[in-house]
């Protein structure tokens, strides 16, 4: 089955991607960009004049001859947004890079796509000074310090770039993958690609000028950014370990919009204060990566009185691909695709469109989809190796199912798929199940080689960390089995006190496998 697509926002040329904050800034020059709880305000005008002032400084350093890959990294704050806009108007090619991430690995992500220079927070570069001494293309190392104040002067280089003819399809941004399923990829975004998301998922969220953005996300992702700068929207940054303060700081800003990672909300939902807190201008809380527990989506929703939207979406597609809006999306659902996206699933051998309801491999396509994998060759050139097909479909490893409506429903990595007796068996769908009765806390399932079974035939165990007082496990799988098919039972439960999990919040599923290495029923 395949969605339609639904119609594209805007029409005509696309902007570039530094032209979003000038055309906030004529459209509303005075009215806040950036907030910082508890801090200053910088406004359209002001961001617009300081990303001018670095790139400035950016084009006298790094020259105007030769695009450049420069990494970006810093914790959230105001900064971030004019280094990101002022590399791509000088330019240059920017590579956010997450400043949490071990310095061994920030040698390897720089020096595979030949970076030539990099601009980092002082704590940021302080950390990984040492390992970007490895990196032989790197040239320049700046300090954000060393970047031109707000309200500076300009330094005098000549006309700033922006708003270049014929430049849509020009690579103009490197985000890294993960890396959770293997060595983490540069995935080379157009101008059109980021600029397309931004205004799909503004479309979708509702985010326009009127909105106040509360971003509780630990660092910048350029996604949240280029929606609401593209809306000309207030975002107000809440960066701290604490959600609740989080909440608090939107509740004093009138927010509109609250994003956070899934591990904040889930925090949140726990956390004994949740009753005392409101948000009564929200119209959505969104989070994506990680499926959050249904008990904690209820009790948000419940308590905030606000829908709780888990979007599902790639690095490989600048974002979001799918999500819902303020009115909320079927449960265990990540909604609709989003405005001008097409997405399908198809059959695991033959690539075929299957039939609403049915489980195979989940292929997305649309503007969205990015140009490809980047590479430095070893001339120090930038190479990119186009990821979807000659039909531009993008075959994105996850498997699901989409309903007669297109909306979609994410279950599994196509390799954790299996076979039971024949049939074939989602653990993403057996964990939804198990995740929904009320002593559940967290559950994972696997599809484990049955002693003697025949080639590519496995059992279904399940490991589940239950709530104090419930079910022990096996009565609890007993229950929620009784009159299943063979193919959707638990063939063996095993209780945890806690999921083994990877430092970006995934269940470990090599770990869990060491525990069950043969299954009986």
């Amino acid at each position: 089955m395949t969605t339609a697509p639904t119609q594209a926002a805007g029409s005509g040329r696309s902007p570039l991607l530094d032209a979003l904050p000038r055309a906030a800034a004529r459209r509303a020059g005075d009215r806040v960009a950036v907030r910082v709880a508890g801090g200053a305000d910088l406004t359209y005008a002001g961001l617009d004049a300081r990303i001018d002032a670095i790139a400035a400084v950016l084009r006298a350093r790094l020259g105007t001859g030769t695009r450049r890959v420069v990494a970006v990294s810093s914790v959230l704050g105001p900064d971030f947004p004019a280094v990101y806009y002022a590399v791509v108007r000088a330019g240059h090619v920017v590579a956010p890079v997450n400043p949490l991430l071990p310095p061994p690995l920030w040698q390897g992500l720089l020096a595979s796509v030949g970076a030539g220079a990099a601009v980092l927070g002082g704590d940021v570069r302080a950390r990984v000074a040492r390992a970007l001494d490895g990196v032989a293309s790197l040239r320049h190392v700046l300090d954000f310090e060393e970047l031109p104040p707000v309200g500076g002067p300009v330094p005098e280089t000549g006309p700033t770039a922006v708003g270049r003819q014929g430049a849509e399809d020009e690579v103009t941004a490197l985000m890294f993958t993960s890396g959770s399923t293997g060595r983490p990829k540069a995935v080379a975004l157009t101008h059109r690609n980021l600029v397309a998301g931004a205004g799909q998922i503004g479309s979708a969220h509702g985010v326009d000028a009127d909105s106040v953005v509360l971003n509780g996300l630990p660092i910048y992702h350029p996604m949240h950014l280029n929606a609401a700068v593209r809306a000309g929207a207030t975002q107000v940054l809440a960066g701290g370990p604490d959600p609740v303060d989080a909440v608090r700081a939107g509740a004093a800003a009138a927010a509109t919009h609250f994003y956070a990672l899934p591990f904040q909300l889930a925090r949140l939902a726990a956390d004994p204060r949740l009753d005392e807190l409101a948000l009564p201008r929200a119209r959505l809380i969104g989070t994506g990566g990680l499926p959050l527990p249904p008990s904690a989506v209820r009790r948000l929703t419940e308590r905030l009185g606000v829908p709780l939207v888990q979007g599902y979406g790639l690095t490989e597609t600048a974002g979001l691909a799918h999500s819902a809006g303020t009115e909320g999306a079927a449960a265990g659902s990540v909604g609709p695709a989003l405005p001008g996206a097409r997405t399908r699933v198809v059959g695991l051998a033959d690539r075929k469109p299957l039939e609403p309801g049915q489980v195979g491999a989940i292929e997305l396509a649309g503007p969205h989809v990015a140009a490809g994998y980047a590479r430095a060759d070893a001339a120090g050139a930038l190479t990119v190796t186009p990821l979807a097909d000659a039909d531009g479909w993008l075959a994105t490893g996850d498997a699901g199912r989409l309903d007669a409506d297109g909306t979609l429903f994410v279950l599994d990595r196509v390799c954790d798929l299996y076979r039971h007796g024949g049939e074939l068996v989602s653990p993403g769908r057996v964990e939804r199940r198990l995740g929904a009765h009320p002593d559940v806390r967290e559950c994972a399932v696997l599809g484990v080689p049955a002693e003697g079974a025949a080639d590519g035939e496995a059992l279904t165990v399940a490991f589940v960390v239950t709530r104090p007082g419930g079910l022990a496990v096996g009565d609890l799988v007993d229950e929620l089995d009784r009159g299943r098919p063979a193919a959707e039972r638990v063939h063996r439960a095993e209780h945890l006190d806690a999921l083994p999990r990877l430092p970006n919040g995934k269940v470990d599923r090599a770990a869990l496998r060491t525990l069950a290495p043969a299954a009986t029923p």
